[in-house]
Order: structure tokens, then sequence, then C-alpha cells
């Protein structure tokens, strides 16, 4: 059976994506969405009413993966007796992939888990959102 994952909308086939997550080279993904953004600002003159300049400021970053609820189980199992993935401490995700003209990308997301839930649908391959709490990403490493 062939799988797919999506990397930030994009379709890829399984065999093209490699996630590894807390060390664990994983298996059962469907997708890894992540994105940076830093502020801008106009700057205007005395006297202008458009802008004669820009500054940029912080960078924001935002990650999400979906997880097969097997590889969720298994984190959670991992663990031991507290279950809970918010308290796992910040790790880092490598995402490897060939693009279409065949280039190996990889990226390196610094995250943690900031909600832990389940969802159950009448659908094969149970799969649960998570929107991650991105501390930086590195793209193209």
């Amino acid at each position: 059976m062939s799988t797919t994952a999506k990397i930030n909308g994009k379709a890829y086939d399984s065999a093209d994506v490699n996630v590894n997550l807390l060390g664990k080279d994983l298996i059962e993904i469907s997708e890894v969405s992540y994105s940076t953004e830093r502020e801008h600002q106009l700057n205007y003159s005395l006297g202008n009413d458009k802008a004669t300049s820009y500054s940029m400021g912080k960078y924001s970053h935002s990650a999400s993966l979906t997880l097969y609820m097997s590889e969720v189980v298994a984190v959670e199992n991992a663990m031991g007796g507290d279950k809970d993935l918010t308290k796992i401490k910040p790790f880092q995700v490598t995402v490897t992939y060939a693009d279409e003209s065949g280039n190996v990308i990889t990226d390196k997301l610094w995250v943690k888990f900031q909600s832990q839930g389940r969802e159950v649908t009448g659908e094969m391959g149970l799969a649960k959102q998570f929107d991650m709490f991105a501390i930086d990403i590195k793209y193209n490493v």
C-alpha cells in the first residue's frame, strides 16, 4: 500500500519523505506544515503621507504535525507513567524529502507539543493534527 505525506500542502510519496521526531523515524505521518514570518513596518518621514522606507522586526514560526494515532500512542507509552505530551521538553523534528526536481531538502524544526487529544472518525487511518509551539525553523540545512 502506498501512502502519501503532505509537506506544506504539497503531496509526496511516503518513500520520498522522512520525518524524525524525538530520535525516531516516523513511518505513520500524514502531514507536516511549517512556516516563518517576519514583522515588517512601513516608515514615514515628516510631511509624507506615503511610506519612504520600511523596517523589519522579529521572526515568528508556526508548525503543525498530523500524526496517525498509532504514533501518538507510541510516544505516550514511551513517556512511562505520565503520558502528557505537553510536558515533553522542546525537541528537534527533521524533515527530509526529495522535491519534484530530485533535490534532497532537509529542514529542521525546534518545537514542542502545546496540546494533546484524539480525533476519532469513521475514516480509515485515524490521525490527529497537533499545532506545535514552534521555537525555531532552519530551512534547507
